[in-house]
């Protein structure tokens, strides 16, 4: 009985890790359930661009619509990565709508006594650019030359293959005085989501929604909406890092310019419903006929965590994969391994499992000999617990003896446990948050890992291999015939069936990449505990 003990212990804290996971999204939910004719009213201060003239630019990976009357990014299309499994419609990154602003601006502030954005209306020499066949970068430059002389320009790089863009900013100063300028880019939100965005909801329990940025002291920091809201906000001198704004699978981070020394990162609202994260560069002076120029890099796309850390130290860690990430990363690292060589990401989580199991062997053999040592003294224990039934304290000491005498641990297979939990939850946490997985297909009618099994074959397999796990681990050895035990037999009866129900409904609309882990995590579960059963047999008989 104590190995159920710790069993439920361990279905307990389980059970109560995805609880809270629930209940906090749907909290978090309702607290963001704004109506469209709030969200309406406080976008009548943001959208106030003229639609009429816009840049398309098209590379390999992006169809992007830059405004020129700022500059600023309007839209964009990931042209590798679809709305829904089956939807001919590319996913929509950045937007605006009556309903949902999601925008990147960026620009000038003229440090004077306002210290104001400077209006600039841009011009480029065509209306649409795309990275050609053979050109692996596209240069876009856009200008803007002022009453006084003064040409501004921000210019857009585009790399093949790449969500990282490169922005260049330049000032020339034609004046007869020296100018005082500084750069800054900002990440622009609606605090409530953008219902049409997330196909499953369930699917996001556990993924963060929200501001985010890397400093000098915090590698990476997560600042939610509700700070914004309150004004409890950001407000940090940094040398390097940067900010962003994360949802599942997706970022769009500003990477500033380390050049000018320090920057400053800021958090806002605007009438409580839209967010914003955004640097400003220290200044810089422009002297009279000179000219100065300010880099900075732009992410938006899927978190390709590879290619996020090469851009700038821990953009990486925007995968959210909770406290355990140091844990999750590197078991990441060797799906991705492993994916490389098979090319079928189910296939993979199979390997994975297999050898994650493999490691954690010894952990498994400790606990399923605690198991059957536990079993094998059930008679002794059963005709101690009838002996001295109406003395409590020396059925107690009793057992206590037996257990010395035998030299085992009651609490032995608990530890097993406890050190398994994290990689458990570090498995859970990188199936569900690796955009890799999105809409990849496994085998059969499994074409999307990042989504339940619509005709929830996978789960209810999970939950035939979870009642034999729980079969294998039944105690068989109980004698029906002694006082009490008849009562203690038919729980765990139950048990063996209550369980596997439980997790099937449990699992029901859990992404197919984690009940597929699950089921081949029982499937060795069994083959283990049968080896070690196997052996137990053969020195008990010595």
């Amino acid at each position: 009985m104590y190995f159920k003990r710790n069993f439920f212990i361990f279905i307990f804290l389980l059970f109560s890790f995805f609880l809270w996971n629930f209940f906090k999204k749907e909290n978090y939910l309702q607290k963001k359930n704004f109506s469209s004719k709030e969200n309406v009213n406080s976008f009548q201060n943001v959208l106030h661009e003229n639609n009429n003239q816009e840049v398309l630019i098209k590379t390999d990976v992006f169809s992007i619509i830059i405004n020129k009357h700022n500059g600023n990014i309007k839209i964009v299309d990931l042209l590798k990565y679809k709305e829904t499994k089956d939807s001919i419609k590319n996913f929509q990154l950045l937007k605006k709508n009556s309903n949902f602003l999601y925008q990147v601006k960026s620009g000038f502030n003229q440090i004077n006594s306002y210290n104001k954005k400077i209006s600039l209306d841009y011009n480029t020499k065509k209306n649409f650019f795309e990275l050609l066949p053979h050109h692996n970068t596209l240069v876009v430059p856009m200008v803007c030359i002022k009453e006084d002389g003064t040409k501004y320009k921000k210019i857009f790089i585009f790399k093949r293959g790449r969500y990282d863009i490169q922005l260049k900013f330049s000032v020339y100063n034609f004046s007869n005085k020296k100018l005082n300028f500084n750069v800054f880019g900002e990440i622009i939100q609606t605090i409530n989501s953008d219902n049409s965005n997330i196909s499953n909801r369930s699917h996001n329990l556990n993924s963060y929604r929200g501001p985010a940025f890397s400093s000098d002291d915090q590698k990476y920091k997560k600042h939610d909406f509700d700070k914004i809201i309150s004004n409890d906000n950001l407000y940090k001198k940094i040398h390097s890092g940067w900010i962003a704004m994360l949802q599942k699978y997706f970022v769009t981070a500003w990477v500033p310019s380390k050049n000018l020394g320090l920057n400053t990162i800021y958090t806002k609202n605007i009438n409580s419903k839209i967010a914003v994260i955004g640097y400003y560069t220290s200044s810089f002076l422009v002297p009279k006929y000179g000219k100065k120029n300010i880099n900075s890099s732009l992410w938006i796309g899927p978190e390709i965590q590879k290619d996020m850390k090469e851009l700038s130290p821990n953009l990486d860690l925007t995968v959210d994969y909770g406290f355990l990430w140091f844990l999750s990363q590197p078991l990441f690292k060797l799906l991705n391994f492993l994916h490389n060589i098979i090319g079928n990401w189910g296939f993979s989580i199979i390997l994975i499992t297999i050898i994650v199991r493999f490691f954690t062997y010894p952990l498994n053999r400790a606990q399923y000999l605690a198991m059957e040592k536990l079993k094998s003294l059930q008679p002794k224990l059963n005709y101690l617990k009838n002996k001295y039934n109406n003395n409590k304290k020396k059925m107690s000491e009793k057992i206590i003896l037996l257990y010395k005498k035998e030299k085992i641990n009651p609490f032995s297979g608990l530890l097993p446990l406890i050190f398994q939990m994290p990689i458990f939850l570090s498995l859970y946490y990188m199936l569900t948050n690796s955009v890799e997985l999105r809409h990849s297909p496994f085998i059969f009618w499994i074409q999307d890992l990042s989504s339940y099994d619509k005709f929830y074959v996978l789960p209810i397999i999970m939950g035939i291999t979870m009642f034999f796990t729980q079969k294998f681990s039944s105690n068989k050895k109980i004698n029906k015939n002694q006082l009490n035990v008849s009562s203690i037999v038919s729980l765990q009866e139950k048990i063996v069936f209550i369980i596997p129900i439980f997790f099937t409904l449990f699992f029901l609309w859990f992404p197919s990449g984690l009940v597929l882990y699950y089921i081949v995590n029982n499937m060795v579960s069994i083959f283990q505990h049968k080896l070690v059963l196997k052996n137990f047999n053969k020195n008990k008989k010595k």
